[in-house]
């Protein structure tokens, strides 16, 4: 379980830097990436905390 949870915490933070990226494009686009994010890391805080 520890390697999946880390992966999502990887995949989140990817998908956040993404949407920070996205300055002047689509604004649908950008916060989709950002709240993809923003749960992929949540999933990953939950598994860790779920595992204690």
């Amino acid at each position: 379980m520890q390697k999946r949870s880390s992966s999502f915490t990887v995949i989140g933070l990817l998908f956040v830097v993404i949407g920070i990226s996205l300055v002047d494009d689509n604004m649908y686009l950008k916060y989709g990436f950002l709240l993809l994010g923003v749960a992929f890391l949540f999933y990953s805080i939950y598994a860790i905390l779920k595992k204690k």
